[in-house]
């Protein structure tokens, strides 16, 4: 199993009032930034794998040294708090932007109606949705209020780690939101173009709305099957979870494409942010009879926070590992690394209605954590044929979350305990997973298409 990033879902849940925007004082700022990198040196297999201790605590210093008086707004905190996580994060590990202190002001908040992505490479913002008639889908935006919108981007994708396509991608959901932290730009908001167009003004969207708009662009279902453009079979996996579930849909999807002489297959996993890994290997033996790896195994940072989380769910790691396995972990001393590299091939026992058709695999920046596993096992043995644009993860890259609460501000971070090697088996390895023939847009239509031809 390989957890998830952390959902990035809005959860407006709390009814909270409150007179004042919340404050932090200094004292309990300084100690629970210390108290964040202490625990990520505790737990993290490799904290500044991508940036080094130096960098990190440079950037630290020159946060805190916009900290004066005796008290911040928790907001300023969250915003540094994030950054220096991402820094030290490969995607899993993160802080979450949400604060229960927060709560009323994000209530109390009007949020930019648009969202959008970076076109990297050439600096330039391109409008992907909008709320607002006046900002349509593709335009290029320049600025808002007079901030440069490129700027304010990439200052968002500062609170995300891992590689730049996931962090454009993860941004692109979460842009309104993440400007919240921005301390000096609120609503009415000035939006100005590239092509010097009329200039927009808006009020911004309330939190109903801005929630409702963003949810909207996320995956309401774990998975579906349907039959499109009448002979072909389309499965959309976005999230590796509920073994028997998926296990019962694949059962009907497979005797359905059976029965209907289906001999052509999309598998969807664009939106699949991960979860068990295990769902994978229900899927992979309806396309391979070859055995197979999703990973060459892993090394597990053994720590105190580890050893007292898994204590806690004790039957469910157990489940998952082994007791063997996990009584290794529990004896094993703080600070070492358990090296689990024996990974077994899988051979993939044949179902009933094996599929014996043309199959492609959609990836793209959002594919991750255990979709990036099933990505990267499709790619190596050649199970499909991988379309679209490259995953949002290395092959090599850290997992199994662990959760941890900073005592002063009450922000939650998850941190990755572990480092989880591709199928290739080479630990130095940094590469995501490059399709076979890559797509950029329109890329279902291309699958389509590409399986009408394929001979």
């Amino acid at each position: 199993m390989k957890l998830p990033f952390c959902c990035l879902l809005l959860l407006w849940c709390h009814l909270l009032t409150a007179q004042h925007s919340p404050q932090l004082s200094v004292k309990d700022a300084v100690a629970d930034i210390e108290y964040l990198i202490t625990t990520f040196e505790e737990v993290h297999y490799n904290p500044y794998f991508s940036h080094s201790k130096e960098e990190i605590q440079a950037v630290k210093n020159r946060l805190m040294a916009n900290w004066t008086g005796d008290s911040i707004p928790l907001n300023m905190f969250m915003a540094s708090g994030m950054k220096l996580t991402a820094m030290m994060s490969g995607g899993h590990s993160i802080m979450d932007w949400q604060n229960a202190r927060s709560i009323p002001d994000f209530k109390a908040h009007n949020y930019i109606p648009f969202t959008g992505k970076l076109l990297l490479g050439q600096d330039l913002f391109v409008v992907t949705r909008s709320m607002d008639p006046g900002i349509k889908p593709k335009a290029r935006i320049k600025s808002v209020n007079g901030y440069d919108i490129v700027e304010l981007f990439k200052e968002c994708m500062a609170y995300v780690g891992g590689i730049e396509t996931f962090k454009n991608a993860t941004c692109e959901k979460m842009f309104p939101v993440y400007l919240f932290f921005h301390p000096d730009l609120h609503p009415p908001y000035t939006i100005a173009f590239h092509d010097n167009s009329e200039i927009v003004q808006s009020e911004g969207l309330d939190i109903k709305a801005i929630s409702s708009f963003l949810n909207a662009s996320l995956p309401q279902v774990d998975y579906s099957f349907e039959v499109i453009e009448g002979d072909i079979g389309l499965l959309t996996y976005n999230s590796c979870s509920n073994y028997k579930k998926f296990r019962r849909l694949l059962k009907r999807m497979f005797e359905t494409i059976a029965n209907e002489n289906i001999n052509k297959l999309i598998v969807d996993i664009r939106e699949n942010g991960g979860g068990d890994s295990g769902l994978n290997d229900l899927l992979l033996a309806y396309l391979t009879q070859s055995p197979y790896q999703q990973s060459s195994g892993r090394y597990w940072k053994v720590s105190s926070p580890a050893k007292t989380a898994y204590e806690k769910n004790k039957k469910t790691y157990v489940r998952l590992f082994g007791a063997d396995f996990m009584n290794q972990y529990m004896n094993t001393p703080n600070q070492e690394v358990i090296e689990d590299l024996e990974e077994q091939l899988i051979y993939p026992e044949k179902p009933k209605h094996f599929f014996r058709g043309k199959t492609c695999v959609l990836i793209g920046p959002n594919t991750f954590s255990s979709a990036n596993f099933l990505a990267d096992a499709v790619k190596t043995y050649k199970i499909a044929t991988l379309i679209g644009t490259s995953t949002g993860e290395y092959t090599n890259d850290f997992g199994e979350q662990l959760s941890f609460v900073l005592p002063g501000s009450g922000a939650i971070v998850y941190v990755s305990s572990t480092y989880d090697i591709g199928v290739n088996g080479n630990a130095d390895v940094l590469e995501p997973v490059h399709p076979d023939i890559e797509v950029k847009e329109h890329v279902m239509k291309f699958a389509i298409d590409w399986l009408v031809e394929k001979p």
